[in-house]
């Protein structure tokens, strides 16, 4: 699903107002979505998304489309870096993963391996950039999952610093077409949808817009003109979170699973 449709379904559900999607390719630099008439809208809507390109590339082409049928006893969860090479991980790993169930070992992390004990298992693992690999289940049906390295570290469960970042992430030179769309669209309110991919924005941003969202944040953010509004969610998290001249609010994206 791309961003545009992810924006429509959540703000239609969230306003239960109609949202059209006004970009259909007929001119340069159209904007997203609109909600009202294509002349003068009530509002004009610009996706843009948080992305860290590299950690994408590594998540769509790997654990995002497994888990992998491998021929092992259990099943298995990896941990690998973003920018690891998928397709060498594929090839490799079974036989590693089928050696450390015969020796009857369920869980390995790289740092925790000492050289003396394993260097062999050590300097493969990290030649493939995975940092820990563990057995969930045995016996299992030899299903590999994965995930994928975090930022980690501290959980910024009050929001105290998601309107600075909103803030320099739309200010950035990066976003200046979106403000132009926007400054052009005629529409009374102009708001900015951000998608928020694994990696795209900074951890302790990351680590409130994937939790429950029970604090809303104690400042209103600075938006540059033309910007009046701002939805902003983490593709992995169950809600996210809005700002308008009435302050924040939270909106659900999915229900627990």
């Amino acid at each position: 699903m791309t961003d545009e449709r992810w924006a429509q379904q959540i703000i239609e559900k969230e306003l239960n107002r109609p949202v059209v999607v006004h970009d259909d390719g007929s001119q340069r630099s159209m904007y997203d979505l609109r909600i009202g008439a294509v002349e003068g809208p009530d509002v004009a809507i610009e996706c843009v998304g948080a992305v860290d390109p590299v950690g994408t590339e590594t998540w769509n082409v790997g654990p995002g489309r497994w888990p992998l049928r491998l021929k092992l006893k259990g099943d298995w969860r990896i941990h690998i870096a973003r920018g690891a090479r998928v397709g060498r991980i594929e090839q490799r790993i079974e036989p590693i993963l089928r050696n450390l169930e015969e020796r009857d070992v369920r869980r390995v992390r790289v740092a925790h391996i000492h050289k003396s004990d394993d260097s062999r298992l050590l300097q493969e693992l990290e030649s493939l950039g995975i940092w820990h690999a563990s057995c969930f289940r045995m016996p299992g049906t030899g299903l590999l999952y994965g995930s994928m390295e975090g930022g980690g570290g501290g959980v910024d469960s009050a929001g105290s610093v998601l309107p600075r970042w909103i803030e320099e992430f739309l200010c950035d030179p990066k976003r200046a077409d979106v403000l132009f769309k926007l400054g052009h669209s005629g529409a009374q309110e102009r708001w900015v949808f951000v998608p928020v991919t694994f990696g795209g924005a900074p951890w302790l941003v990351e680590s409130y817009l994937t939790g429950e969202l029970e604090c809303l944040p104690a400042t209103e953010p600075s938006l540059p003109s033309p910007v009046t509004g701002i939805w902003v969610a983490s593709t992995f998290g169950r809600h996210g979170l809005r700002w308008d001249s009435t302050g924040w609010r939270s909106f659900r994206i999915r229900e627990a699973s």
